[in-house]
């Protein structure tokens, strides 16, 4: 179940239609988590879920990151991180073949 979320303390409702009018926030009472979704969205209103359990300026500046005006950045990060894993990864079982 949704509940929409129309004010908070620290007004991130309103910052976020700041951002784009479209957007509403809701609580998901079964996963216990808040949602970003936009109502300028065909078929399916879901943005993206906030994993973090307080409401404040991390869910504002994550909305804005994932825009799809900023997906070119975003994906360079992704692509990043990916090879640092995988980097890491190789060293590691570098290691253990080492250790063998």
């Amino acid at each position: 179940m949704l509940i929409e979320i129309k004010s908070d303390p620290l007004f991130v409702t309103n910052r976020l239609k700041e951002i784009d009018q479209d957007y509403f926030l809701v609580f998901n009472t079964i996963k216990h988590k808040y949602e970003v979704h936009n109502h300028n969205q065909i078929g399916c209103t879901y943005c993206l879920t906030y994993p973090n359990p307080a409401l404040d300026e991390r869910l504002i500046e994550l909305v804005k990151k994932t825009r799809r005006e900023n997906i070119d950045e975003l994906m360079k990060e992704i692509d990043k991180a990916n090879k640092k894993i995988e980097q890491e990864f190789i060293k590691s079982q570098k290691e253990k073949m080492e250790e063998e």
